[in-house]
């Protein structure tokens, strides 16, 4: 008796949990970076590139796409949702295989289809920027979902993808134009700032120094302060520090530089770090301090090699550094390492 006892009362305990699960599954989920995810029917309508709208249980919801990790349909087949978490943790291909099992014609609405369109494109520039595929072809998928979608809540993210892909080709025009729509249009004031550092950087990649300074400095000089804004401000002082080496005034950016890195932790942000200390070799280098120069890559190349633009940069320098000092093993072990590991980057194609 005591035994049926127990399992009636773990059936009423674990019943509301049961039957909060069997909701999650049977409805459109919004996940949010912090809180517990949305669940309803997204509507498709209202939703924009700036928010995603959903009916929860007869209550409209706006979530900011800024505040979004993901959204999962209840109607998707389960390669997509396991695509779409394989992506969001960085395994590309394994979500990119995944998604090619899947026969859109299948998928009953525009939403999802939509979706599987993007997180197709995504995967493809993504590859062709890490691995040397095809960007062109890249550019003209995301540009396909893009101009079918203009009001998806991935818009945002597909034009920097874009902007990238142009930066990787020497298409700068098309860069300034996806970077200056983020810059222009993005859904928030720090989301334009971020639209701003990469404007920035597609005309530090033509040596328009004095151009990507003005950029770099509106963003420093914004009276924006949200935790996010405050990261792109130390983002942009990193790009502010390369642009003084180009106008022939180093040391200033060397400074700079110094204390960016005494006044901040690299526990905070890697990707900080690593395009500090990326900026820090140029100044050295353009200050004829080559000692130095190789110091500060080598920072990147030990420590700070997580983002793979940051790390190609840092091999390519290497590369070159190594070769100047008369250690052609170290040099060509930086070259294949860039070459092997970063093939679609702009800087495995400099010589």
């Amino acid at each position: 008796m005591k035994t049926y006892t127990l399992i009636a009362a773990l059936c009423c305990l674990l019943l509301p949990a049961m039957q909060r699960q069997a909701s999650a599954q049977s409805s459109d989920q919004v996940y949010v970076l912090k809180g517990s995810p949305s669940n309803g029917i997204v509507d498709a309508e209202q939703t924009s590139s700036s928010e995603v709208v959903i009916d929860v249980q007869g209550t409209i919801r706006r979530i900011p796409v800024t505040d979004i990790r993901r959204v999962t349909f209840v109607d998707e087949p389960i390669e997509m949702r396991r695509a779409r978490d394989s992506i969001l943790t960085g395994q590309i291909e394994q979500g990119y295989a995944e998604l090619r099992k899947i026969d859109a014609n299948s998928l009953k609405r525009p939403i999802v289809k939509a979706d599987l369109q993007y997180y197709l494109a995504y995967c493809q520039g993504k590859l062709a920027l890490s691995g040397g595929g095809d960007k062109a072809a890249a550019v003209r998928a995301m540009v396909a979902f893009d101009r079918a979608n203009a009001s998806s809540f991935h818009h945002f993210v597909a034009a920097e993808l874009i902007g990238d892909l142009a930066v990787a080709l020497g298409s700068y025009e098309n860069a300034t134009r996806y970077y200056g729509d983020i810059a222009k249009s993005g859904p928030s004031a720090d989301y334009k700032m971020r639209g701003a550092v990469l404007l920035a950087r597609a005309l530090l990649s033509q040596d328009k120094f004095a151009e990507a300074q003005t950029q770099f400095d509106a963003v420093i000089n914004s009276s924006v302060d949200t935790p996010a804004a405050r990261q792109q401000k130390l983002v942009a002082q990193a790009g502010k520090a390369v642009c003084l080496a180009g106008l022939d005034t180093p040391d200033e950016g060397i400074k700079l530089i110094e204390e960016l890195i005494l006044n901040n932790s690299p526990d905070d942000d890697k990707e900080l770090f690593g395009r500090a200390y990326n900026a820090l070799g140029t100044c050295y280098l353009k200050a004829g301090k080559q000692d130095e120069a190789l110091m500060a890559f080598l920072h990147v190349d030990v420590l700070f090699y997580a983002n793979a633009d940051v790390h190609a940069e840092a091999l390519y320098h290497l590369s070159k550094l190594w070769a100047a000092i008369k250690k052609p093993d170290r040099a060509n072990d930086a070259r294949s390492l860039l070459n092997d590991r970063y093939a679609g980057s702009s800087w495995s194609k400099k010589r």
